[in-house]
């Protein structure tokens, strides 16, 4: 089975559902996460104070998955390590694409 769990009609029936919704109230939830995790991070250049370790591979790749969303609001500090790590690793994030 190319497919196995839910089947393919149940999937695009629960992802046309998702996609009506309104997304407002899950980008306030995001936004708000943000600004937790910006208090977290280390600085701009680092998540941990002990430099640039796996942790940084780890949660700049998780992070820049959500480039692709439209109107994320990324506080200053979490904002500058993005890009920052995006320019070390010479891998752009998705902000040009985003929906």
């Amino acid at each position: 089975d190319e497919n196995p769990g839910i089947p393919m009609d149940e999937k695009l029936k629960q992802y046309a559902e998702a996609m009506a919704k309104d997304p407002a109230p899950l980008l306030e939830d995001l936004n708000s996460k943000l600004i937790e995790l910006d208090d977290l991070v280390y600085s701009e250049h680092y998540c941990s104070e002990g430099g640039l370790s796996m942790d940084d591979i780890d949660l700049w790749a998780r992070l820049r998955s959500i480039t692709i969303i439209k109107d994320v609001e990324w506080p200053a500090k979490l904002r500058a390590y993005m890009d920052n790590l995006s320019a070390l690793g010479d891998v752009p994030l998705y902000d040009e694409m985003a929906l």
